[in-house]
């Protein structure tokens, strides 16, 4: 039985204007997608004033506006970081699993002191505009810069940073507890911490745990769920959209991308199938078909750690000029921001906590986060290629003399006047009959090469390797028999291509997924009694599910040289949509 690859095309609702996402057509597609409920982010953050040197860590909760269940709508959320002149700090993707995702940012020194917003949303959730995403006021003291104007307090004047209320005054939920061994602790001294559900399977849901020493600078905390579930009450459940409007597509099978093919005179080409790769040495493809005004649509549904997206015709077409275009971003002039202020009596804390972030980062490297690792991709999709180490023969100076004495089962075949293809031998057929018809698909570093014969010549030298799958497989519309892949050794064969003909575009690498470093004094970790621990952030856990398995989750952390109140706070949501915020309060002495 002989294997089939398939990398299949998508066929895409088409949108009308590139740069104006998808316009609604008709009430029958406009039924159909108010069908699809809208969505809400909470972000929980680990705090709301931060300072260079330091961490904004984030757990991301995607739910359904309907339900406010966990979402399972979109694949991929985005967290910014918008100042009050309503330029982008930071944006980040976040790929979502069930709704859930991770990330965190690090507070460089290049940030002004300030009042800023923390956004968080999907595509699909900006269609009811700046109201629908998540923002939650966030406070950056940046000491290494002169001018601290918008966060400095005139001191006769009275102001929200030393009079902001409570995080919620709202009546405590008791379903999950959080207790510990004791209530007051020495420092570099073991914390045992237990969730306890105590309402059974009405307790199960998802959670995030963050252990941080109490704010003293004033000012309000990051928002907990309680508050968000009610300020986001009245948020859009359905598509608030009519017929003929733009509208942002949801992203349901991975992250969005689009373009459009045009000719020489700017005129939009129909029908035009374009190959869209995510190169390396785990690339990726996928193809679309442009729509009658030549825009194609594709999602990447697959991790990936290459920094660039390509599109390119099917056949190499130079007389096409081949477009990519980024989601369109919404205003931000309507935020609000808030008035987080400090005084001469701050000086002090500033500095001291100026100076243990320091000392922190100069420590970095023995108190790393790990990142996760992602399952491996597989660019053969399930095929098993042969595999050639091309060391491990007498090296020829061109690909074209390697083919002939070396690989086996590929040739070149010459088609027609000028033209070359190369050609693999199928591992359970022959070729007696029209062989030429469906050539083998050959990629050099995930670059996809229409053209066979601009590699007769390729330095053969530079090659590492050339992997070689041997079973059919489809690539849109067309059928190759075969594939042959290249590897050279710098794994920088885009980078020697002419431009033309081919669209790239760079890729913001999605937020990393990780263990976040842990404290500890005992066994293997005994040498760390000589490195010095100003940590304000004890204990950081952004993915925890509570279920039947797991009732009453244990975990276990150590305290810091910095004595003083801490907070160990948890929230999320139960799985049917409840929230849930829990506090306690430990001392550092």
């Amino acid at each position: 039985m002989r294997t089939i690859l398939g990398i299949f095309c998508l066929f895409l609702i088409p949108l009308g204007n590139l740069n104006a996402q998808y316009v609604v057509k008709s009430e029958t597609e406009l039924a159909s997608l108010k069908k699809l409920p809208l969505e809400k982010v909470y972000l929980h953050g680990n705090t709301a004033v931060l300072f260079p040197g330091e961490y904004l860590y984030y757990s991301v909760y995607c739910l359904n506006a309907a339900t406010n269940k966990l979402s399972k709508i979109s694949r991929m959320a985005y967290v910014e970081l918008v100042g009050e002149d309503r330029q982008t700090i930071f944006k980040q993707k976040v790929r979502l699993e069930g709704g859930r995702g991770q990330g965190d940012f690090f507070i460089p020194v290049s940030v002004p002191s300030g009042n800023y917003k923390l956004i968080g949303y999907t595509q699909w959730m900006k269609n009811a505009g700046t109201a629908q995403l998540f923002q939650d006021n966030i406070a950056i003291v940046n000491p290494y810069r002169t001018d601290q104007g918008a966060i400095l307090r005139n001191e006769d004047v009275e102001t929200m940073g030393t009079k902001e209320m409570p995080v919620t005054t709202m009546k405590e939920d008791r379903s999950i507890v959080l207790l510990t061994d004791s209530t007051r602790y020495g420092k570099r001294q073991k914390v045992s911490l237990t969730s306890r559900n105590f309402r059974g399977p009405l307790g199960y849901g998802n959670y995030s745990i963050s252990v941080r020493k109490k704010e003293t600078l004033g000012g309000k905390g990051a928002m907990n769920s309680r508050v968000f579930a009610n300020t986001y009450l009245g948020a859009a459940k359905v598509l608030p959209k009519t017929v003929n409007d733009m509208i942002f597509l949801p992203e349901q099978r991975g992250e969005l991308f689009f373009g459009s093919v045009v000719d020489k005179n700017q005129q939009p080409v129909a029908d035009e199938t374009v190959v869209i790769s995510v190169p390396g040495s785990d690339f990726q493809l996928k193809s679309a078909i442009t729509d009658n005004k030549g825009n194609f649509y594709t999602y990447v549904s697959k991790p990936y750690d290459a920094p660039v997206l390509l599109a390119q015709t099917l056949e190499g077409n130079e007389a096409y000029d081949v477009r990519i275009d980024r989601q369109a971003s919404l205003s931000y002039d309507d935020l609000q921001f808030g008035n987080f202020k400090i005084g001469r009596e701050h000086e002090q804390t500033i500095l001291t906590r100026s100076i243990h972030n320091q000392v922190e980062n100069g420590y970095y490297s023995v108190k790393p986060d790990s990142i996760l690792g992602v399952d491996k991709k597989d660019p053969f999709d399930g095929g098993t290629p042969e595999v050639i180490l091309l060391d491990e023969f007498t090296r020829f100076p061109t690909f074209r003399e390697t083919l002939v004495e070396v690989v086996p089962n590929v040739w070149v075949k010459k088609l027609e006047v000028g033209k070359y293809t190369f050609w693999v031998r199928e591992e359970l057929e022959n070729y007696e009959n029209d062989f030429e018809s469906d050539p083998p698909l050959v990629l050099v570093d995930g670059v996809f090469v229409p053209d066979h014969r601009s590699l007769l010549e390729y330095n053969a030298r530079t090659i590492e390797k050339i992997s070689i799958l041997r079973d059919p497989l489809v690539l849109g519309s067309k059928k190759y028999l075969g594939m042959v892949v290249l590897e050279t050794f710098e794994g920088n064969y885009l980078e020697r291509l002419p431009p033309s003909g081919m669209a790239q575009v760079g890729l913001d690498l999605p937020a990393a997924t990780k263990n976040y470093f842990t404290q500890g004094y005992g066994g293997a970790e005994a040498q760390l009694k000589r490195i010095p621990d100003f940590r304000y952030q004890l204990f950081w856990e952004p993915q925890l599910e509570i279920g039947a398995e797991t009732e009453s989750p244990q975990f276990e952390f150590y305290t810091s040289d910095v004595p003083g109140e801490y907070e160990i706070v948890l929230e999320g949501f139960t799985t049917y949509g409840k929230p849930i915020s829990a506090r306690e309060t430990i001392v550092v002495e």
